[in-house]
């Protein structure tokens, strides 16, 4: 009986499916340990927390946080012990010295949200919602105050260019609520507006609750639960913001969203992975693109979705508490840590907190039917995975197109071939190891089988798929 051979190579570069795919789609179901590199898997790099041991850090998820700026470097800790109290420091760049500046005592403050810094340079202004704490030039010392008669009590805010572009206004402030974003005069953290608008507000387009306001380039993106809005600054007939919409698909939750240095990612509302970035390379005009991945990050339903953003590999981490995805410029992966900061000081990416899951790396890939329903029957495994320890193949088969049978593993010999002997109408192929080494490579992973049920076909046999030779 003629035998066939079917070569699994892209998936390997591809990463997790973005979107349900159809039989023989070249990506991956299930993997965990890695991250999807230039040239194809790669060992996820565990990370690890720089701060002193000495620090007692009981915390609750999605925090710590951990802010770096131009001069000052901030963590956050909601200690759930204590009438959930979070605790506010200073960290030095060498991470050596660690300086408390402020407790947000729930009783007395309320419950803030995570808390946001526009950085200024010498000049850094924080707010969580209940409390904000700034750096007192003149004092020379951490100020911290709950009302003002110049600044709004914000969810968000940032520097844009020596201007403070805020939004979620939680005090009273005008017409403003939590569906609007507002801005301070230049170069002074003076929200007040007057005739010559350069401090304003508007409500956003959509009338969404305000998360997040970030620099991007030229422009500010607006983050609500309702849409995404692009924040412009125009200078006719007098210097202010323009608003233009770009999603009406909103952000799920505050801390869903990172920026990197070209482009922004964050999780819609409907649980779609989606990006912002510059369309063409004259224009600079921005746009949202679809990246997908629901599949996914309906996996992290329960809790509030942290994305963090890693600098060096340009990498975003996507996760709760238990379970976090690492996007990377070229496909998505799952790993096992999962972060609520990451960060990059002095040469050296590191995150909080450093817990990490006892795990099995593991590559499954999607469902696979060699253009064939008829039954199938595979007889071996190949991979070229080098170096591993304890690698195994495995199986799941399907017989009636509804019920996978799974967990059919054999050990892989010492030439990268596992014998395995097993029936179905389709089939996803797995590779699982007890560990994998730091210069881990994977070219392919090559299956061979025969065509046991012959009903289905008249005459000559079809040819095979890419790949696919007889014997």
């Amino acid at each position: 009986m003629r035998e066939f051979e079917l070569i699994i190579d892209k998936a390997l570069n591809n990463g997790l499916a973005p979107e349900p795919t159809p039989f023989n789609s070249q990506f991956l179901y299930k993997c965990i340990g890695f991250r999807c590199g230039k040239i194809g898997l790669e060992p996820y790099k565990v990370l690890e927390n720089p701060l002193p041991g000495t620090l007692d850090m009981y915390y609750s998820w999605p925090f710590p946080q951990y802010i770096t700026g131009e001069r000052y470097n901030f963590l956050i800790v909601r200690d759930p012990i204590i009438n959930h109290v979070d605790h506010v420091y200073l960290v030095s760049d060498d991470h050596v010295t660690v300086t408390h500046i402020f407790d947000i005592d729930e009783l007395t403050f309320g419950q803030g949200t995570l808390m946001e810094v526009a950085d200024f340079g010498e000049y850094a202004f924080m707010t969580n919602g209940v409390i904000m704490i700034y750096w007192d030039t003149v004092l020379n010392d951490w100020h911290e105050i709950t009302t003002s008669t110049t600044i709004p009590m914000m969810r968000t805010v940032c520097n844009f260019n020596g201007q403070a572009v805020g939004g979620g206004v939680l005090s009273v402030w005008h017409d403003c609520d939590e569906s609007y974003y507002c801005w301070s005069k230049i170069g002074q953290m003076d929200f007040t507006p007057d005739e010559k608008n350069t401090a304003g507000y508007k409500r956003d387009l959509y009338g969404g609750t305000v998360y997040h306001t970030r620099k991007f380039n030229d422009d500010v993106v607006g983050y609500s639960s309702k849409g995404i809005t692009k924040i412009y600054p125009v200078k006719n007939p007098v210097p202010s913001f323009g608003f233009s919409g770009l999603s009406d698909i909103g952000l799920l939750n505050q801390g869903a969203m990172a920026a990197g240095e070209d482009r922004h990612v964050y999780v819609g509302e409907d649980y779609v992975l989606r990006t912002i970035s510059n369309v063409g390379t004259i224009s600079y005009i921005l746009g949202v693109t679809e990246l997908g991945y629901e599949e996914y990050m309906r996996e992290l339903e329960g809790e509030d979705i942290i994305v963090s953003y890693e600098p060096y590999n340009k990498n975003f981490y996507i996760g709760n508490s238990s379970k976090t995805f690492l996007l990377s410029q070229k496909g998505l992966t799952e790993i096992q840590q999962h972060p609520s900061a990451v960060w990059r000081r002095n040469g050296e990416s590191h995150l909080l907190p450093d817990t990490i899951d006892d795990f099995q790396p593991w590559i499954t890939t999607e469902e696979f039917d060699f253009g064939y329903k008829g039954n199938k029957t595979i007889f071996s495994v190949e991979t070229d995975a080098i170096p591993v320890v304890g690698p195994e193949a495995g199986i799941d088969w399907l017989y009636d197109l509804t019920t996978w049978g799974t967990d059919f593993f054999k050990p892989i010999n010492n030439q990268g071939i596992a014998a395995i002997i097993i029936s179905g109408n389709a089939f996803r192929v797995s590779l699982r190891f007890d560990a994998i080494y730091e210069i881990f490579k994977i070219g392919y992973i090559k299956v061979r089988y025969k065509m046991t049920d012959l009903r289905g076909i008249r005459g000559v046999y079809a040819s095979g798929l890419r790949g696919q030779n007889a014997d």
